[in-house]
């Protein structure tokens, strides 16, 4: 856990113990590079975890599918595209 002092106090902030499961060459090469880098393999996994979740793209391909598509559709009210989304899943899984 890693300690701050704001205005005095000490505030710590949370982690939380993570198994992984990896290859033994994987984990000895993993452990010599954290070495060479004066950090931690924790620190190492949890900065690409967070690069990982940061860089993840929203999926808009539904989305981008019904406005390519919509405008050669003939209708009396504008596309609801939550409506055909919900319609979608209805017809093909049954919800």
């Amino acid at each position: 856990m890693e300690n701050r002092r704001i205005f005095g106090k000490r505030f710590t902030k949370m982690t939380v113990k993570l198994n992984l499961t990896i290859n033994e060459s994987v984990a000895k090469r993993i452990k010599i590079y954290a070495q060479r880098q004066k950090t931690s393999v924790s620190k190492i996994v949890e900065k690409q975890l967070a690069e990982i979740l940061t860089s993840e793209k929203k999926d808009d391909s539904f989305r981008i599918f019904i406005n390519k598509y919509s405008g050669s559709m003939k209708r009396d009210k504008p596309l609801d595209v939550q409506e055909e989304k919900d319609k979608y899943f209805k017809e093909k899984y049954g919800l």
